[in-house]
């Protein structure tokens, strides 16, 4: 299982748009908490002082309101599907390994790729909190948050990697996947917006029916109700009016299992070809 996973990590490592997207996610952790702790103005600066002992959670929320979505999508669009580009497939498949076991352990190198990233970011977060703004309260519910984001990461994870095995396309698998997302956040938006003004309850039902409102809204929803809870609302770039923590649980673990069903089942049934062109 190390062979593979090592081998993933290089495959993903070997893929521009991921590192580029590290590079964004690192610098907008860094930058957002320099510029926090040097604000100019002395009036923001005196707003701000009560939630910084609270500042680790600015970090460590911050990319899942989109950038680690889109992370994940980079990762796992290309896992299965660079190796029929690249026809490297066969090679592996000739060694004393199942299907079933091949596609598993990239499907693992993977997340825990994606994992490992996050951890790096929250690390970030927690030792530039304590340098910046002294002492950090609510601390030991970050294990509880850290769990939940990459829970809700699995939803555009999975996706991007059911479409990357049965279209065997990294390319098209990535535009597609981030379509998707982007796609379905605007929706909801909408939908949500349609909410407000004629209060019908039914547009937000329709909302919870996306894979975007669990994907994005989980961890925000389980801290909605903590001290930092305006931190929480400034970084979330996609409010949603539902606080139904059942129903977004729901919604995350129903369309990852089914992306990944989808994908697992197109690689154990169909031709493996010797090299996509």
């Amino acid at each position: 299982m190390l062979e593979i996973m090592l081998y993933e990590w290089r495959r993903a490592f070997s893929r521009k748009k991921v590192i580029v997207l590290i590079a964004i996610s690192l610098f907008f952790e860094i930058a957002v908490y320099l510029a926090v702790a040097f604000v100019p103005s002395e009036r923001v600066r005196v707003l701000l002082t009560p939630l910084y002992p609270y500042m680790w959670a600015l970090g460590t929320l911050l990319p899942q309101s989109l950038l680690l979505h889109f992370l994940a999508i980079s990762i796992s669009s290309g896992s299965m599907s660079e190796e029929y580009e690249q026809g490297t497939i066969d090679f592996f498949l000739t060694k004393a390994i199942t299907r079933f076991r091949f596609i598993m352990e990239k499907w693992l190198g993977s997340f825990i790729l994606l994992s490992s990233i996050y951890g790096i970011m929250v690390i970030l977060s927690v030792v530039m909190s304590y340098l910046l703004f002294g002492n950090q309260d609510e601390i030991g519910i970050l294990p509880e948050i850290i769990a939940s984001v990459l829970f809700s990461s699995l939803v555009f994870f999975n996706i991007a990697f059911m479409i990357g095995e049965m279209l065997r396309r990294s390319s098209l698998s990535f535009i597609i996947s981030s379509s998707l997302l982007i796609g379905s956040i605007l929706v909801s938006d909408v939908l949500e917006f349609i909410d407000i003004l004629t209060h019908s309850a039914q547009y937000v039902i329709i909302a919870e029916y996306l894979p975007s409102w669990g994907a994005t809204q989980l961890p925000f929803i389980i801290v909605s109700n903590s001290p930092f809870s305006i931190i929480v609302q400034a970084i979330d770039l996609l409010p949603s009016i539902s606080t139904d923590l059942i129903s977004a649980l729901i919604s995350v673990l129903v369309y990852s299992l089914f992306s990944l069903s989808l994908g697992v089942i197109s690689f154990l049934y169909r031709d493996i070809p010797k090299k996509v062109t």
